[in-house]
């Protein structure tokens, strides 16, 4: 939670109150869960080693491990003849995206296509995949290869890519889909995180069953980029990885309220 969002009445006090996030306390939201200790050890800065290089490029590190992209209506007239600072605009809403589990032939990985396609040189296509080449001299990849094992360790989401991984090189059977669930049978959130089969379904052949409205179908390949809804559970835990390093549950729709006891 940040701590700008706290009430405005509350900015002296040592223990602020929020408002905006839980609607003054209706929705009790839970404790944040211990870090993996390889990020924990990143994120405490001593100001030299693979703490400074992590929190100098933590955007490029986290694009890297991202499952979806960020998609939008981005309005490029805004100084269009340079000579100015950059200027990013986007018109309307920003919204998520994911492809497919493989690339087509001749183009490389990106995205979640790197958590199954050539695994054996993944650092290198993770680097590779980074969009600026100035940013790759900077990246360590001795962080890359520490954070590819946390999250091969504790992400559910990640796991689940993997059992798809070894679907393909168990079998020359292609037709392999994953179904990333949009529903929940219990409160997935970072104190009672799911399981894998709560979160997805690999499918091996034609789909068979009804999908909920927000489920998520990721395809083989050959097809186009899907949108997903900002309902979905695992939304920003797709986008942000390291911010969620569990894959946990980000927003639901089903989060109950409390019952507020009135007074007499």
């Amino acid at each position: 939670m940040w701590h700008q969002q706290r009430n405005k009445n509350d900015k002296n006090k040592s223990k602020p109150t929020f408002g905006l996030c839980c609607k003054q306390g209706e929705v009790k939201l839970p404790p944040l869960k211990n870090l993996p200790l390889y990020l924990e050890r990143l994120l405490h800065y001593d100001g030299r080693g693979e703490s400074s290089n992590y929190r100098q490029n933590i955007r490029s590190y986290n694009s890297m491990f991202a499952f979806t992209s960020m998609g939008g209506h981005i309005d490029h007239e805004i100084n269009r003849q340079g000579g100015g600072p950059y200027v990013f605009r986007m018109n309307g809403q920003n919204y998520h995206q994911i492809g497919t589990l493989l690339p087509k032939e001749g183009q490389y990985p990106k995205f979640a296509q790197l958590y199954i396609y050539d695994t054996e040189n993944e650092v290198k296509n993770r680097l590779h995949a980074s969009t600026s080449k100035t940013n790759n001299q900077q990246l360590d990849e001795n962080i890359v290869s520490g954070l590819l094992e946390m999250l091969d360790e504790n992400n559910v989401l990640v796991k689940t890519f993997c059992m798809a991984r070894d679907r393909f090189k168990e079998t020359n059977f292609q037709n392999v889909q994953i179904r990333l669930l949009g529903e929940r049978s219990r409160d997935g959130r970072p104190y009672n995180l799911p399981t894998t089969s709560e979160v997805a379904a690999i499918i091996l052949g034609q789909q068979s069953g009804e999908a909920s409205e927000r489920d998520i179908i990721v395809e083989h390949k050959d097809k186009q980029l899907q949108r997903i809804s900002e309902l979905h559970p695992s939304f920003m835990s797709m986008q942000y990885p390291l911010l969620f390093p569990y894959g946990g549950d980000g927003f639901r729709a089903e989060i109950p309220q409390q019952q507020q006891q009135q007074a007499f």
